[in-house]
């Protein structure tokens, strides 16, 4: 009959590896915890978004169209179709407007 039976277990791995179970149980509770504390500002946030007030209407000036240029006129249709002809350039025409005046030869 042998009593020498199985091998002990190594205490010192157990151990070993108990602490890195543990490490690693500790390092998902701070993770959960941090990611905890992030969701509770985002929450925060929203909350505060939601329970402002609104902002205030805008000016009353501002309900009506004002033009952005002092000469608003020439930034209309009718007012760029106006422009500066060709006719107002012209140096052969007496007084650059009016008739054509073809000189005698």
């Amino acid at each position: 009959m042998c009593f020498g039976g199985a091998p002990k277990p190594d205490k010192k791995a157990m151990l070993y590896q108990q602490a890195a179970d543990m490490q690693r149980e500790n390092n998902r509770i701070v993770a959960q915890n941090q990611q905890q504390q992030r969701m509770d500002q985002q929450y925060a946030e929203q909350l505060a978004i939601q329970t402002a007030p609104p902002p205030p209407p805008p000016a009353e000036s501002a309900a009506t169209a004002a033009p952005a240029l002092e000469n608003a006129q020439a930034t209309t249709p009718s007012g760029i179709r106006k422009g500066m002809g060709r006719r107002k350039l012209r140096t052969d025409v007496a007084g650059g407007t009016g008739g054509l005046s073809i000189p005698s030869v």
